[in-house]
């Protein structure tokens, strides 16, 4: 009876911890599922947020790419409507010229005023004064001279309209000193014989130098050179003439000479 008892006793407690090891295993087994779902689930969510974060990179991306590329041509079609300012041409100054206006006077080459009208330019027989090289010494007492002695009877009514021709190369204070009445000018004894064949003369520079000596005779802005030429008649009316002058020659502000005095011999 007793181990009857006991048998019972045993087989109940078996049952209960087999009941215990089953309940529990239960509770193990849904716990596990609900575990196991939970975290499916977070990884679905972390899956998600990073392709939607991968999502709107890339859009971002693109987006400031294309506003990237397209900004500079957008910019470059762009019309400029700044203002362009406009520079004024500068105003010319004005030169002083050292001869009276040329309105009632006569225009040599070079701009220089010839006073009175009556005073011709003579192209076909002088050389050009706008060529003449100014800075070179003896080019202008040559041009001078030739310019001083070639008289043409069929344009010249004495040989002083010449030496106005001639003051293209002068100093202001000697153009000043020519006479405004050019046709009453006496003393014309080697003038004359070119009137009745209304002739001219040529002449021919011989020499240019110093007053019989190699030096030269130079103080401060002037310097003195000393001309020989020789003054033909181109009809022969006139033996041909030899003479000598002596050339003050003034240096100018821009390094330019000008006749300032001249001595005739």
């Amino acid at each position: 009876m007793n181990a009857l008892k006991r048998v019972a006793r045993g087989e109940r407690t078996t049952m209960i911890v087999i009941a215990l090891v089953a309940a529990v295993a239960l509770a193990l087994a849904v716990g596990g599922f609900f575990m196991a779902r939970t975290f499916l689930t977070s990884a679905d969510s972390a899956t998600t947020a990073s392709k939607a974060s991968s999502d709107s990179n890339g859009g971002m991306s693109g987006d400031s790419s294309s506003s990237s590329s397209s900004s500079p041509s957008e910019t470059s079609q762009a019309p400029d409507t700044a203002p362009q300012s406009e520079v004024a041409a500068p105003t010319p100054e004005a030169t002083a010229s050292t001869m009276p206006p040329c309105e009632d006077g006569t225009s040599a080459p070079d701009g220089t005023c010839l006073h009175p009208a009556s005073v011709q330019w003579l192209d076909d027989l002088l050389p050009d004064p706008s060529t003449v090289d100014r800075k070179d010494a003896d080019a202008v007492c040559s041009a001078y001279v030739i310019t001083n002695q070639t008289w043409d009877a069929s344009r010249d009514v004495t040989d002083a309209f010449a030496s106005i021709r001639a003051s293209v190369y002068e100093t202001p204070e000697l153009q000043r000193k020519h006479t405004p009445t050019p046709e009453l000018a006496r003393g014309q004894g080697e003038f004359l014989p070119l009137v009745p064949n209304h002739s001219h003369t040529t002449v021919t520079i011989e020499n240019i130098g110093v007053e019989g000596r190699e030096s030269t005779r130079r103080e401060g802005n002037k310097w003195v050179r000393l001309v020989s030429f020789t003054r033909s008649y181109a009809d022969d009316s006139h033996e041909p003439v030899h003479e000598l002058v002596f050339l003050t020659l003034v240096e100018q502000e821009d390094g330019t000479w000008a006749v300032g005095n001249a001595e005739w011999h």
